[in-house]
């Protein structure tokens, strides 16, 4: 019997929590967030993000400024949380389907109007005046980086935007309006260039990605069934000319397996019984069976 007549209530409770959680649609959305630059902003999102209900987990990967929020879409929705992740100043925008990252390859027409202006500017020996335009060259371009820099101070954070403030605001002070020109369209360079880096290699892991199969064959049964529903030590076919779905080692069987897709190189690589092998690489002959190790997190994919 329960101990009190407040328990029944609070079991309930408990209970009708459970089934409502049950009944949650859970999908996943990806976000291109241009304000996380560095470690510091994966607790800011974590913590911005955490607290909304209907949201199950974040993910944040730093190197190609991604989100990743896996919520109920019922309860939270996507412009929901691009508009809290805005409100912290973090630049966030919904990656749209088939889109492997948030960024052209168009420079922003904040860096293209203060390399211009800082280009007139050089022409001040023909016409003294044309100077000033340096110093326009360093208000075209700092918008961003002031914005970012808003952003955190507002959460007591130093981060490198403020540091370039900082650079600018000594440079126009010392009347160097040259130098406060230099710095912002070196930043605001370097960082579209890192921005682009990472588009592109998103773009390759996007690619692979596609390439694997998500269904496997049973070894023992020769039923078709998700990767996803895969357990430790089932052993599955890969026949020849198939992408390997999963990471696993080989139990029998010999073959030649195509790596050239996570390794860079050409030469197929022979397996034998005891051999690892990685998902997204193709079996060119053969017939062999994997005792997989489906850990999470031990995938080489998961790795790069």
């Amino acid at each position: 019997m329960m101990g009190g007549g407040e328990s029944y209530p609070a079991l309930e409770a408990s209970l009708l929590a459970e089934e409502a959680a049950a009944r949650r649609q859970w999908e996943k959305t990806y976000l291109d967030v241009l304000g996380v630059c560095c470690s510091a902003e994966v607790a800011l999102v974590e913590r911005l993000l955490a607290p909304l209900d209907g949201v199950r987990a974040v993910a944040v990967v730093v190197p190609s400024r991604t989100v990743v929020v896996e919520h109920d879409p019922a309860a939270v929705s996507q412009s929901r949380i691009v508009k809290v992740l805005n409100g912290a100043g973090l630049e966030a925008s919904v990656r749209a389907y088939g889109s492997s990252g948030f960024i052209g390859r168009r420079p922003s027409p904040y860096i293209v109007a203060c390399g211009a202006l800082l280009l007139a500017s050089s022409f001040r020996w023909l016409l003294l005046p044309l100077q000033w335009l340096a110093l326009g060259a360093a208000c075209a371009g700092a918008p961003p980086m002031v914005l970012r820099g808003l952003a955190a101070a507002s959460r007591l954070a130093l981060d490198i935007n403020i540091l370039m403030l900082i650079a600018v605001a000594g440079a126009v002070a010392l009347k160097d309006y040259t130098e406060a020109g230099v710095i912002v369209f070196l930043f605001t360079t370097a960082e579209w260039l890192e921005t682009l880096a990472c588009t592109k290699a998103s773009a390759g892991m996007s690619s692979l990605m596609s390439m694997i199969p998500p269904k496997a064959v049973l070894a023992e049964t020769g039923e078709v069934v998700n990767v996803r529903d895969i357990g430790v030590g089932v052993v599955i076919a890969v026949r020849a000319g198939e992408m390997v779905p999963v990471d696993g080692v080989v139990v029998d069987g010999q073959s030649e397996v195509d790596e050239r897709s996570l390794t860079g190189e050409s030469y197929p690589v022979p397996k034998q019984p005891q051999s690892e092998v990685w998902a997204g690489t193709l079996n060119l002959d053969g017939t062999k069976t994997g005792l997989f190790l489906l850990l999470e997190g031990s995938d080489v994919l998961a790795v790069i």
